[in-house]
């Protein structure tokens, strides 16, 4: 009799927490992946994001493994991300959605926290994007069925830089432009790159921008049979 086990799919999803990555990662785990990678910055918050996820995916399947990380960090984040691929093999889908929310004073922000919010927002997206390509290439010239994509939570700050913000919205521009450089150079190469723009605040009482109907935008984004645009506004 033939197995009815799911094929094994590896979603690793960088920045989970309470918001927009533990409603992606629940949503996704629930719909398709039964390996999920999960990294953030603290432990006891992982503990957490993996209960929800088992609880959400509710199938023996689920497997779903933590790495307390602070991305910023690259050589962490290297390790990090060679033992997920270890573990679970060759990731489907990459999502990136790690970043800073503070406030920030355009000439008066201390220039030590903008470096810290450009290794977080854009130097570590392009050491995962340096790990995570190949494979998602590999990926999608030996698996039809597969997906291979990788995708990047937004916002609109890089048309819109806000002088509160002005941190956020300097390393948002910079990571967008290296979204874009990666779909450029990677857009015929069967992986799927984008952006998930958030065009605001985010909170479970927002009607549009709560992180159930973003993770819900994301996962109509991802699973799509058609060619998808390179961003979705929400």
């Amino acid at each position: 009799m033939a197995s009815t086990n799911p094929p094994d799919r590896h979603l690793v999803l960088i920045g989970v927490g309470p918001g927009i990555g533990r409603s992606v990662a629940c949503l996704f785990a629930s719909k398709r992946y039964n390996n999920v990678t999960l990294i953030a910055r603290r432990a006891e918050q992982l503990k957490v994001e993996k209960a929800e996820v088992e609880a959400t995916a509710k199938s023996q399947y689920i497997k779903v493994n933590t790495y307390a990380v602070d991305v910023a960090d690259s050589a962490a984040l290297v390790d990090a991300l060679g033992n997920a691929e270890a573990t679970f093999g060759k990731p489907e889908c990459v999502y990136y959605n790690a970043a800073r929310v503070v406030p920030s004073q355009l000439l008066t922000h201390d220039v030590r926290e903008i470096e810290y919010d450009f290794k977080l927002t854009v130097s570590a997206l392009y050491t995962t994007a340096q790990w995570a390509m190949p494979l998602l290439v590999e990926l999608a010239k030996t698996d039809v069925s597969a997906k291979p994509t990788l995708v990047v939570t937004g916002g609109v700050l890089h048309v819109e830089p806000e002088p509160d913000l002005f941190s956020l919205s300097l390393v948002k521009a910079a990571q967008r432009n290296l979204v874009q450089s990666l779909a450029l150079a990677y857009g015929s190469s069967g992986v799927r790159i984008g952006m998930i723009l958030v065009a605001g605040t985010v909170g479970p009482d927002e009607k549009v921008r709560n992180p159930t109907n973003i993770a819900e935008e994301a996962w109509k984004w991802f699973s799509s049979d058609e060619e998808s645009p390179f961003e979705v506004l929400i």
